[in-house]
C-alpha cells in the first residue's frame, strides 16, 4: 500500500502543472513570463502548446499516414485482381480460338477433298448433300475463320 505522505507530496508537485502562466513586457521592452503577475503592467495570461497537442497530430499524421498506405494496398490488390482477371481471360481466349482454328483446319481439308461426298443437317434434322455451290461456301467459311483464329 502506498504511504499516504507519498500521495500528499505527488499532489502538490501536480498542482503548479494547472498554475496559469502570465506574459508581460517590461519597460525596455524585454518579454517576461511567470506564474504570478507584476503589479506594474497588465500581463496577457500565457497558455503554451502542450506535449498533448503535439502527440494528438503526431497520432493524427500516424493515423493519416496508416489510412493513405491501407488505400494504397487496397488500390494495388484491386490493380493485381483486375490483371489477373485479364491475364485468365486472355489465355482462355488464346486456348478457344486455337482449338477454333484446329477445328476450322479439319474442317478444311476434309472439304478440299475432292473424291469425298459430304453431307450436313438441315434446319428441321435432314441430311442432304452438298453441292458444288455450298462446299465452296463452306470452304470460305473455313477459310475466313481460320484468318480470324489462326496465328
Amino acid at each position: 500500500m502506498i504511504h499516504p505522505g507519498v500521495i500528499l507530496l505527488l499532489a502538490m508537485l501536480a498542482t503548479p502543472a494547472g498554475a496559469e502562466i502570465y506574459k508581460w513586457s517590461d519597460a525596455q521592452g524585454v518579454i517576461h513570463y511567470g506564474d504570478q503577475p507584476p503589479s506594474s503592467t497588465t500581463p496577457t495570461p500565457f497558455n503554451p502548446k502542450t506535449s498533448e497537442a503535439a502527440e494528438a497530430r503526431a497520432a493524427e499524421a500516424r493515423r493519416q499516414a496508416a489510412d493513405q498506405a491501407a488505400r494504397k494496398r487496397l488500390e494495388q490488390e484491386k490493380a493485381r485482381e483486375a490483371a489477373s482477371k485479364q491475364l485468365a481471360a486472355s489465355e482462355e481466349e488464346a486456348r478457344r480460338k486455337a482449338e477454333n482454328c484446329q477445328r476450322a483446319r479439319a474442317n478444311l481439308e476434309m472439304l478440299q477433298r475432292a473424291n469425298m461426298r459430304l453431307t450436313t443437317v438441315d434446319s428441321q434434322g435432314r441430311t442432304r448433300d452438298l453441292d458444288a455451290a455450298a462446299r465452296q461456301a463452306e470452304i470460305e467459311r473455313a477459310n475466313q475463320t481460320i484468318s480470324e483464329n489462326c496465328p
